[in-house]
């Protein structure tokens, strides 16, 4: 399924931007080149969250489990162009699972292990896809029962790993084999402008939106990764971000495979851990939010105890770091400090100490990629993206500071398209082929920081909690059916440790009273996703709207973070 527009293929083919080389070649190559070298790390705690003893693999049986488990797929029906979703905790089965759909040409499309019905049923109406493989045991959920529930309407076949029949899904079999081998025969096997994931995002409306990915896509993702932070082949990398996204399969698994290093995998962040898996596995680089810093550098009990001595460099995103965190960091541990900027549709900023030399603006600073005016040695990729910045107004492309604009972008990094939905495709990109971001920046200001944009905030009204992104708008609707509220708004509020968490804001019927423990239970009751559940609630007269009745949701956030710091 190649879903990029022909002519674009044919530009960045000529230019050499993309190639031939698919997401499996990468295994193959590297499973060839060290067979025996580490390449896959289960997380030491395997067994408090999910079934199974902790794993580890060389790329020999990194290989060999692909194999199997693409195997195991094609005598299902899976083949090329096919839809495999998962649902599965943070270990080594979604990675192998992600590299099996490559071996075979099959679309792989992950959820969070977080999402219930109420997140799955849309996406695999939409999707339909072949399989859906998932487990019984994530914490103190069955996945199964809600995988079960939704796919039993559109016939969408259910394996469950850690169940009695699928235990050896990843252990060689000559049926496996055979059917492998009939696939491809039938189908052929994946380029590399083949669309490789649906990634899932909220729109501003509340609709699941399903980024499309080729494995080009991927590639030149995980190329800038690899020049940004630095990063070495044989690398050591911890992963802690849920497996389903950018930020993981982007961020870690890429240059991972790029580099054909080891890949150590974490469950759901637990910084004491964290700090255990970088001493013990040597871990060269990772990814973190603020709060890990923080919690490093403010806590003297974690810091006697940590020996980050191995770690030449690590990764931030999808809040701000002070400026006094990456000083810290690079002054007491002569780490690196890289502050990431990106989306599912494939932008990419980033900010590292070659490009941004002041940690004081590091956090909220990037170079003006795609500019022609600057040039940047460190990132070869930026003659290759194209950028600016938009009034929303007048329509203007914007070249003076101070003025906030839609970033607006093209490069080979950007997705194909939302599956099955032209209309939102069509609408995310401009008359001249640039994609919307939805992001508000500025030029910095005059003189070097003409080199720069700064961060001012989303035109869109997504909350942005802990890297997940959240549809007020789904929100809104689901709580206009509550019994008690006459109007609902949900909204953005600060959080120190997560960036941003949940707020709504209601108006009540008369003579009712309601509390935030009330509407979370209403929302629990309808299977909502807890990562979506609102920490605040503000009872209002009234909720305060434009001239267009439109409701303020930037005024809810202000009133919220206000009266919590007064």
């Amino acid at each position: 399924m190649i879903a990029h527009d022909a002519e674009l293929v044919a530009e960045y083919r000529a230019r050499g931007w993309w190639g031939d080389v698919t997401l499996d070649d990468r295994v193959r190559t590297a499973a060839a080149a060290h067979p025996r070298r580490p390449a896959l790390v289960d997380p030491p705690d395997r067994g408090a969250f999910a079934s199974g003893s902790p794993r580890r693999l060389d790329w020999a049986a990194l290989d060999a489990a692909v194999e199997a488990a693409a195997g195991r797929m094609a005598l299902l029906g899976v083949r090329r162009d096919d839809v495999v979703v998962y649902q599965l905790p943070n270990t080594v089965d979604p990675v192998i699972i992600l590299l099996a759909c490559a071996r075979l040409g099959a679309i792989c499309s992950p959820v969070l292990p977080q999402f219930d019905e109420n997140e799955l049923r849309p996406i695999v109406a939409l999707l339909k896809p072949r399989l859906f493989i998932t487990v019984s045991r994530f914490k103190r959920r069955d996945l199964s029962v809600s995988a079960r529930a939704v796919c039993e309407a559109h016939g969408c076949a259910v394996v469950v790993l850690d169940q009695a029949g699928a235990a050896d899904w990843f252990e060689p079999d000559p049926a496996a084999a055979q059917a492998l081998a009939t696939a491809h025969r039938e189908g052929g096997r994946a380029v590399a402008d083949d669309v490789f994931t649906v990634c899932w995002t909220s729109g501003t409306e509340g609709e699941p939106k399903g980024a499309m990915r080729t494995h080009n896509n991927w590639a030149w993702t995980g190329q800038i990764m690899i020049d940004s932070a630095q990063l070495r082949p044989a690398d050591v990398i911890l992963n802690t971000r849920p497996l389903v996204n950018m930020a993981a399969i982007g961020g870690s698994v890429m240059p991972w495979l790029m580099g054909g290093g080891t890949l150590v995998m974490h469950s759901p962040l637990d910084i004491g851990l964290a700090l255990e898996q970088i001493r013990d596995e040597r871990v060269q680089a990772t990814f973190m939010p603020p709060a890990f810093f923080l919690s490093l550098l403010k806590d003297p009990a974690v810091a006697a105890g940590a020996d980050i001595s191995s770690l030449r460099v690590m990764g931030t995103g999808s809040a701000v770091i002070p400026s006094w965190v990456i000083e810290r960091m690079e002054a007491d541990y002569g780490v690196e400090i890289v502050n990431f900027f990106g989306a599912n549709e494939g932008t990419s900023l980033l900010s590292s100490p070659r490009e941004m030399p002041d940690a004081s603006h590091r956090g909220n600073y990037f170079p003006r990629l795609g500019s022609q005016q600057f040039t940047w040695s460190s990132l070869p990729q930026s003659v290759q993206i194209e950028g600016r910045l938009i009034d929303l107004e007048t329509g203007a492309v914007i070249d003076a500071p101070g003025r906030p604009g839609e970033l607006r972008m093209r490069s080979p990094s950007i997705f194909a398209g939302y599956f099955g939905r032209r209309d939102q495709t069509d609408a995310a990109f401009d008359a001249d082929g640039y994609l919307r971001t939805g992001d508000l920046f500025e030029i910095a200001g005059e003189g070097e920081l003409n080199r720069y944009y700064r961060y001012v905030g989303r035109c869109k009204d997504i909350i942005v909690r802990g890297g997940l992104k959240i549809a007020p708008a789904e929100l809104d609707e689901l709580l206009s059916r509550h019994p008690q509220l006459k109007e609902v708004a949900t909204f953005a509020c600060r959080d120190a440790r997560l960036g941003e968490k949940v707020g709504v804001a209601v108006t009540l019927r008369s003579g009712e009273t309601v509390t935030l423990q009330d509407i979370i239970q209403f929302l629990k009751d309808r299977k909502v996703a807890v990562f979506k559940l609102p920490e605040r609630l503000l009872v209002l007269d009234a909720l305060p709207r434009n001239a267009m009745h439109k409701v303020l949701r930037r005024e809810l956030s202000r009133i919220a973070d206000e009266s919590e710091a007064a």
